[in-house]
C-alpha cells in the first residue's frame, strides 16, 4: 500500500497521548504540501493523508474518509498575518485581522 502523507508529519513526526509522546517514522511515495492534492489522494484509496478537520470533515461524516488513530494528535499549527506595521494600518486590514482571529479562534483544524 502507498502511503501518502503530508510534508508536516515528515517535518514533525510527533504524536501525542494525553501525556504520552511518541515519535513516527514515516515513509512515503508521495508527498505534497497542499492539503487538497493530499485529500483526492487518500478519497481516491491512496492510503493515509494527514488533513486539516475543515477539509476532512465532510468526508469523515459521510464515510468517505475514516479516522485513523483518533487518541493520538499532532501538534498544533499556527496561522500568521503578517503586515508591514500596526502604525497608520487601514481599517479594512484591521476588520480582516479582528475577523480572522474570531472566525479561528475556537475552530479546531
Amino acid at each position: 500500500m502507498r502511503r501518502w502523507v503530508v510534508d508536516f508529519l515528515k517535518l514533525h513526526p510527533q504524536l501525542s497521548r494525553g501525556e504520552e509522546r511518541t515519535q513516527v517514522s514515516v515513509a512515503s511515495h508521495f508527498s505534497a504540501n497542499e492539503a487538497t492534492a493530499l485529500l483526492c489522494a487518500a478519497l481516491a484509496g491512496g492510503g493515509i493523508a494527514l488533513q486539516p478537520t475543515y477539509l476532512a470533515n465532510p468526508y469523515l461524516q459521510d464515510g468517505s474518509l475514516q479516522l485513523v488513530l483518533p487518541q493520538w494528535k499532532v501538534p498544533d499549527m499556527a496561522i500568521y498575518a503578517l503586515y508591514p506595521s500596526r502604525k497608520h494600518l487601514s481599517p479594512a486590514v484591521w476588520a480582516l485581522l479582528n475577523f480572522l482571529v474570531q472566525r479561528f479562534a475556537n475552530t479546531p483544524w
